[in-house]
Protein backbone atom coordinates (compact mmCIF):
# COMPACT_ATOMS: atom_id res chain seq x y z
CA UNK A 1 0.00 0.00 0.00
CA UNK A 2 1.45 3.60 -0.99
CA UNK A 3 -1.41 5.28 0.22
CA UNK A 4 -2.26 5.89 4.06
CA UNK A 5 -5.35 7.08 4.86
CA UNK A 6 -7.21 8.75 7.16
CA UNK A 7 -10.45 10.07 8.27
CA UNK A 8 -11.40 13.50 9.58
CA UNK A 9 -15.35 15.08 9.87
CA UNK A 10 -16.11 13.13 7.14
CA UNK A 11 -13.29 13.75 4.75
CA UNK A 12 -10.31 11.13 3.72
CA UNK A 13 -7.20 12.36 4.08
CA UNK A 14 -4.96 10.47 1.91
CA UNK A 15 -0.77 10.42 1.56
CA UNK A 16 2.04 8.78 -0.07
CA UNK A 17 3.88 7.29 1.80
CA UNK A 18 7.31 5.73 1.71
CA UNK A 19 7.87 8.18 -1.35
CA UNK A 20 8.91 11.63 -2.28
CA UNK A 21 7.70 11.40 -5.59
CA UNK A 22 5.12 10.61 -7.73
CA UNK A 23 6.64 8.99 -10.91
CA UNK A 24 6.08 6.62 -13.23
CA UNK A 25 7.93 3.94 -11.11
CA UNK A 26 5.15 4.21 -8.41
CA UNK A 27 2.10 6.09 -10.54
CA UNK A 28 0.31 2.79 -11.26
CA UNK A 29 -0.19 1.94 -7.97
CA UNK A 30 -0.85 4.86 -6.39
CA UNK A 31 -3.86 5.54 -9.78
CA UNK A 32 -4.99 2.10 -8.59
CA UNK A 33 -5.34 3.19 -4.76
CA UNK A 34 -6.73 6.71 -5.01
CA UNK A 35 -9.01 5.24 -8.19
CA UNK A 36 -10.60 2.56 -5.09
CA UNK A 37 -11.09 5.51 -2.86
CA UNK A 38 -12.80 8.26 -5.05
CA UNK A 39 -14.81 5.84 -6.59
CA UNK A 40 -16.71 5.65 -3.39
CA UNK A 41 -20.05 7.84 -3.72
CA UNK A 42 -20.07 11.03 -2.59
CA UNK A 43 -17.19 10.56 -0.80
CA UNK A 44 -14.61 13.68 -0.31
CA UNK A 45 -10.93 12.76 -0.76
CA UNK A 46 -8.17 14.93 0.30
CA UNK A 47 -4.72 14.07 -1.19
CA UNK A 48 -2.41 15.47 1.39
CA UNK A 49 1.14 16.85 -0.72
CA UNK A 50 3.23 17.62 2.11
CA UNK A 51 6.28 14.92 1.74
CA UNK A 52 6.14 14.67 -2.05
CA UNK A 53 9.03 16.71 -3.71
CA UNK A 54 8.74 15.97 -7.60
CA UNK A 55 5.86 14.67 -10.03
CA UNK A 56 6.88 13.67 -13.12
CA UNK A 57 4.26 13.96 -15.94
CA UNK A 58 2.95 10.39 -14.97
CA UNK A 59 1.73 11.45 -11.72
CA UNK A 60 0.10 14.28 -13.08
CA UNK A 61 -1.73 12.18 -15.35
CA UNK A 62 -2.31 9.85 -11.70
CA UNK A 63 -4.23 13.44 -10.06
CA UNK A 64 -6.05 14.35 -12.87
CA UNK A 65 -7.27 10.86 -13.57
CA UNK A 66 -8.35 10.86 -9.49
CA UNK A 67 -10.24 13.59 -10.34
CA UNK A 68 -12.20 12.75 -12.91
CA UNK A 69 -13.28 9.28 -11.27
CA UNK A 70 -14.09 11.79 -8.73
CA UNK A 71 -16.20 13.57 -10.34
CA UNK A 72 -17.63 10.32 -12.39
CA UNK A 73 -18.70 9.35 -8.58
CA UNK A 74 -20.21 12.65 -7.40
CA UNK A 75 -16.84 12.86 -4.69
CA UNK A 76 -14.75 15.76 -4.31
CA UNK A 77 -11.21 15.43 -4.48
CA UNK A 78 -8.82 18.52 -3.40
CA UNK A 79 -4.85 18.70 -2.88
CA UNK A 80 -3.32 20.13 0.26
CA UNK A 81 -0.14 21.38 1.79
CA UNK A 82 1.91 21.30 -2.20
CA UNK A 83 5.69 21.81 -1.67
CA UNK A 84 6.68 24.77 -3.11
CA UNK A 85 8.43 23.29 -6.40
CA UNK A 86 5.13 20.86 -6.81
CA UNK A 87 2.95 23.87 -6.77
CA UNK A 88 5.22 25.95 -9.33
CA UNK A 89 4.72 23.22 -11.81
CA UNK A 90 0.84 22.55 -11.24
CA UNK A 91 0.52 26.58 -11.78
CA UNK A 92 2.82 26.20 -14.73
CA UNK A 93 0.75 24.25 -16.36
CA UNK A 94 -2.29 25.99 -15.04
CA UNK A 95 -3.64 23.16 -12.76
CA UNK A 96 -3.83 24.79 -9.78
CA UNK A 97 -7.40 26.44 -11.63
CA UNK A 98 -8.39 22.62 -12.11
CA UNK A 99 -7.63 21.13 -8.70
CA UNK A 100 -8.85 22.39 -5.83
CA UNK A 101 -5.96 23.41 -3.05
CA UNK A 102 -7.06 23.77 -0.04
Amino acid sequence: MMIETSEKEGVIVAQVKDSDRINAVVADQIKAELTEKVSVEGSAIVLNLSNIRFIDSTGIGVLISALKTARQNNSTFSLSEIQEDVLNLLKLMKLDKVFDII
